[in-house]
């Protein structure tokens, strides 16, 4: 079987020397099925794919293109209907598409499989970045409906997917995400601690991980934590490590303000081996995301063995079961008292990093691949090539 990867964003993420969560989705989803090639399926091989020019090299190589311009192409898609010029030379080079990405290419001969995390452009447009905002929503819902199939995250974006797309049940597949082995390993002491004094922090604060977008639900976190104790906000900080999105006018002030006042720090972006030493130094993640297609930062933490405070609404309730404390996104009080539970409740605090340890070890890259790999083929044999 031979498999086109289109990973656009991955690529991008490599020009931008930092992977967001598709970056890490599409990257890990290829180690693991160059893991399962060694082993249980040694018939396929996998050939990247990318919209762009001069596309940066991958780990499994440097794409080929498929449009140099992915706006044109969608644009064409969308209003016309009409599929990549070079589809004929992909239908001859691969046996199925899969697009790992929101960016999904139309292609004739050869069946396109769409990762789609979620339905947010729909469902929540006033989340999105507003230029162009419903042309963008309704090219999207476009390109998600020429798909072959969808592979979604969670059974709450299958969901979504349904009701809100009129997508048919029986063309979407779930399969959850996976933790990158790791984030189970503990890191020495010193190296923790030169992590540490490098941003001049202690153990014990509070961390706060993603980009500063509406849906993170940045200001109901800095309401909550405002509204702890003087005393625990000195002790127990607020740590944001994320990168500046977008509508975000009134909150940069507010950590700026939290800065001066000692209280807190904003990290911007971190290498990945220093979000390992914070997640082994941190009181608790604080994770009351407004919507969320599965939560990959709550399993990551679970992994590092560190509390997680979490929404109990969308995606998170499936992936964190009864190992975090669940709150109100909408309801700072309830953010607060949780954040002041996992400091004083120390029984609970380490019955639920075990069981949060033991979830963690349920979501792996692996089984990922297989159930990915399993749709692959479930798609091949309803289309099979002239």
């Amino acid at each position: 079987m031979n498999i086109g990867l289109s990973c656009t964003v991955w690529a991008g993420c490599e020009r931008a020397g930092h992977l967001d969560g598709i970056g890490v989705y599409t990257r890990s989803l290829w180690q693991a099925m160059e893991a399962l090639k060694q082993s249980e399926a040694p018939g396929i091989t996998i050939k990247p794919y990318a919209f762009g020019r001069n596309l940066p090299e991958l780990a499994c190589g440097v794409p080929k293109t498929l449009s140099t311009d992915f706006r044109i192409q969608v644009l064409a898609s969308g209003l016309l209907s009409l599929p990549l010029p070079n589809s004929s030379a992909i239908a001859r080079d691969v046996d199925i598409v899969h697009a790992s990405d929101h960016q999904i290419p139309r292609i004739s001969g050869v069946p396109v499989i769409a990762t789609v995390m979620d339905a947010i452009p729909l469902i929540h447009p006033e989340w999105i970045r507003q230029n162009l905002k419903t042309l963008k929503g309704w090219l999207f819902a476009r390109s998600v409906h020429s798909a072959d199939h969808l592979i979604t995250i969670s059974e709450h974006s299958k969901h979504d997917l349904v009701t809100h797309m009129g997508i048919a049940p029986e063309k979407i597949s779930v399969t959850p995400l996976g933790v990158d082995p790791v984030y189970f390993e503990r890191i020495p002491l010193e190296t923790r601690d030169a992590v540490l004094d490098k941003h001049q922090l202690k153990p014990g604060f509070f961390l706060f991980i993603g980009t500063l977008q509406p849906r993170k639900n940045l200001p109901k976190v800095l309401e909550a934590f405002n509204a702890l104790p003087e005393s625990v906000r000195k002790e127990h900080p607020l740590i944001v490590v994320g990168r500046d999105g977008w509508a975000n006018e009134d909150l940069i002030p507010q950590l700026k303000v939290l800065e001066e006042k000692g209280e807190g720090r904003w990290l911007s972006y971190l290498p990945q081996s220093d979000v390992f030493a914070l997640l082994q130094s941190a009181s608790a993640l604080v994770f009351a995301s407004l919507y969320e297609g599965f939560g990959l930062p709550v399993i990551e933490a679970f992994a590092a063995q560190c509390p997680v405070i979490a929404s109990n609404t969308t995606s998170l309730p499936e992936v964190t079961g009864n190992a975090a404390w669940g709150v109100d996104p909408l309801d700072a009080a309830s953010i607060s008292a949780a954040m002041l539970d996992v400091l004083s409740n120390d029984a609970l605090r380490t019955e639920r990093i075990e069981i949060g340890l033991e979830r963690a070890r349920q979501f792996t890259w692996e089984e990922c691949a297989r159930h990915t790999l399993a749709v692959y083929r479930k798609v091949l044999a309803a289309h099979p090539k002239a």
